[in-house]
């Protein structure tokens, strides 16, 4: 995985169609990646691992097609967020 294709794949316009806690489901997934699952937080917005650590991490494809799913974002180039 690439950061350019990482990036691609979380910009994607995919529509939301989840059941229950995105963000939590979301951290489920991060945790096979990282210990750090939240590394800040602003009003209504958690931050992730930077997104070179996850790709370090060996990240699939697919869990990044399911992040998106659940609303997960990259933000500002390093990091995945999501709004909560």
């Amino acid at each position: 995985m690439t950061r350019e294709r990482l990036i691609e794949l979380l910009g994607q316009d995919i529509p939301g169609d989840w059941e229950g806690d995105n963000a939590y489901q979301g951290l489920q997934i991060l945790r096979k990646y990282t210990a750090n699952l939240i590394c800040g937080a602003d009003h209504d917005i958690i931050y992730s691992e930077n997104i070179d650590q996850l790709i370090k991490a060996g990240i699939t494809e697919n869990d990044c097609k399911e992040l998106r799913r659940l609303n997960w974002m990259v933000n500002d180039d390093e990091y995945l967020a999501c709004f909560v």
